[in-house]
């Protein structure tokens, strides 16, 4: 019942999340220095920022988001102790990978190590936790495959359950990480891991002192100004050289909310403190700092606004007839939009120049798309201003007129002037081979 359950879901989540609504992409009003960037108003599901997002990146510890989604998943009682085996800390240290200092021989809740696993981003955890779950490592990573597949992800493939950069073949893209994070929000307890701050591990048999976990993304963090954004809650970090700095946040704001993928940001003195900064936490916050300070939700189509006039034919009082939008929309457009800055254009190979008698009004006619500069904010269907009664008299007229103007009358029209030229030809022939028989039996007689 549960997996059924998990599928509907993942449906669920498909359906409403792709493709992205005609969305807004305002790149060339921010600029920022991360590789690759992804906003989404998730109310909408509208595209406000879109730098690279379908580019190939290396996915580092936001790998992990799937690890923990599939032991959410697979493990119901999370309060079951799962002790660690050596060979799930082989490699780590040599990596110099981020770890809980979980000891081989020592037990955690599946509790503990998720909260190892996504605060800290503990790699020691993620390995714990796929050999527990997958019943081993490379099992476990089949699962994660399969599971970003179903969510429908065509440019991901996880090869560990950590992110580190140990094999170069796994990838994946800010498009597809929107779709696993926005499935891994619906989990009431992925929200609750993910958004925690600090968390502590009591002692255990093998490790005496009390493991103070901090969530690493500082973001979340009233004590670092530099980073720190009231409205940001969650997802994850993560950082590997082949990956850069990477962050997915979410944020909500005066009934705005947004998550923000940023992917392959560098790390550099940016403002001459002697301290590098982590450019994917500064390009985030300005970025939600823009995003809540310029975005609005706007109307921009009215309904008795003259988008285009078409021509009519079988009408004896109406030559031309206006087509309005269907219907008043919103989108989220740059603050102090005005009606001059939105610019409603007719798509010309799904409007008609010309329309026939009858028309009802409100019948849809067509369809037009709304521009901020040169972004397509939304689309919108075009409708008749008014009714347009037949006249009959010009339908059989013009129907008259339409046919003797078609390619095919007018080839008929060729061959049996042609058969009749031929007739008239045959005819003259014919008499003046009977006048010549007369003239020949006068003659004769």
């Amino acid at each position: 019942m549960k997996k059924i359950l998990s599928i509907f879901l993942i449906a669920i989540i498909l359906i409403s999340a792709l493709p992205f609504s005609a969305g807004a992409s305002f790149n060339s009003l921010m600029e920022t220095e991360a590789d690759i960037v992804l906003l989404v108003n998730t109310d909408s599901e509208t595209v406000i920022l879109d730098k690279n997002a379908d580019k190939r990146s290396a996915p580092a510890s936001l790998t992990k988001i799937v690890t923990c989604m599939l032991v959410l998943e697979n493990c119901p009682d999370l309060s079951v102790q799962v002790t660690c085996k050596r060979e799930s800390l082989n490699g780590l240290y040599a990596m110099n990978a981020a770890t809980a200092g979980i000891v081989a021989g020592e037990a955690l809740s599946i509790e503990n190590l998720l909260y190892c696993l996504m605060l800290p981003s503990a790699a020691d955890a993620a390995n714990i936790l796929a050999d527990y779950v997958g019943g081993n490592i490379d099992n476990f990573v089949v699962m994660m495959n399969d599971f970003v597949a179903e969510l429908g992800c065509e440019n991901t493939k996880f090869v560990n359950a950590h992110g580190l950069d140990e094999n170069p073949n796994g990838y994946t893209t800010a498009n597809d990480l929107y779709k696993i994070t926005k499935y891994a929000l619906t989990n009431p307890t992925f929200k609750e891991i993910t958004s925690t701050s600090r968390y502590d591990i009591a002692p255990t048999e093998k490790y005496p002192y009390t493991r103070y976990l901090h969530n690493t993304n500082k973001m979340m963090n009233p004590g670092i100004r530099d980073y720190y954004h009231k409205s940001v809650s969650g997802v994850k970090t993560g950082t590997t050289e082949k990956a850069g700095h990477c962050v997915i946040t979410t944020a909500s704001q005066d009934g705005y909310n947004y998550m923000l993928i940023v992917m392959g940001a560098p790390q550099y003195d940016i403002d001459d403190d002697n301290v590098e900064e982590n450019v994917a936490f500064t390009d985030s916050k300005k970025i939600y700092n823009w995003a809540f300070e310029n975005i609005e939700l706007t109307k921009i189509t009215n309904t008795t606004d003259v988008v285009t006039v078409v021509d009519v034919k079988y009408n004896s009082k109406i030559d031309h007839l206006r087509l309005l939008p269907a219907e008043e929309l919103s989108a989220l457009v740059p603050l102090g939009t005005e009606s001059g800055s939105l610019i409603i254009r007719p798509i010309e190979s799904k409007t008609p120049k010309v329309v026939k008698a009858p028309i009802k009004k409100g019948e849809v006619l067509g369809k037009a798309e709304i521009l901020y500069g040169e972004t397509v904010v939304e689309t919108v269907d075009l409708v008749a201003a008014e009714d347009v009664e037949l006249n009959i008299f010009l339908l059989i007229f013009g129907t008259i007129k339409d046919i003797l103007s078609t390619t095919i009358f007018k080839i008929l029209f060729a061959i049996a002037a042609v058969l009749l030229i031929i007739y008239i030809l045959l005819i003259i022939r014919k008499n003046r081979i009977i006048a010549k028989r007369k003239k020949i039996r006068k003659i004769k007689g």
